[in-house]
């Protein structure tokens, strides 16, 4: 064998070495390409069901808190506040401080509206849960983008 098939075989060889490296690095690129945009549209959706939940479930308490005689829409918007109320719930983590601080502001708005608290102290909590989950969403904004930009979480 002539030393220019050894070296024609060696450069087959690296090349295919070189390939092989390069198809491996590149399916990893992918598959981790894949779940970072997947994790991402799923929180982007998530922060996006939450804000509206928690601003259904402000508008809905303004509104109860605004009724001045008992009239049929006080049920289906009591059912639809309590409704509300379950789904902020269940869109947090029961065990992270800010997410268990707007679980409180959520119960404590609803200790407002089902007792005869005076109408400022109603409007000042809804005022702090608005505030406080407008915080989070941010923070949690945030985080998707570092995460989208591949930066550490």
């Amino acid at each position: 064998m002539a030393s220019s098939d050894a070296v024609a075989i060696a450069g087959i060889a690296v090349t295919f070495v070189v390939s092989v490296a390069n198809l491996v690095y590149s399916l990893r690129t992918n598959r981790r390409t894949v779940f970072v945009n997947t994790v991402t549209n799923s929180r982007l959706k998530w922060i996006e069901s939450l804000r509206d939940k928690v601003s259904e479930y402000i508008a809905v308490t303004t509104r109860l808190s605004e009724l001045t005689s008992p009239v049929e829409d006080r049920g289906t918007l009591v059912v639809h506040r309590d409704t509300l109320e379950h789904q902020i719930a269940l869109h947090l983590n029961p065990v992270d401080s800010e997410d268990v601080r707007i679980r409180t502001l959520v119960d404590h708005v609803r200790e407002l509206t089902t007792s005869a608290q005076m109408k400022e102290e109603l409007a000042q909590a809804l005022i702090s849960l608005r505030d406080a989950t407008g915080n989070y969403l941010k923070k949690e904004w945030n985080r998707v983008k570092r995460e989208s930009t591949g930066q550490a979480s």
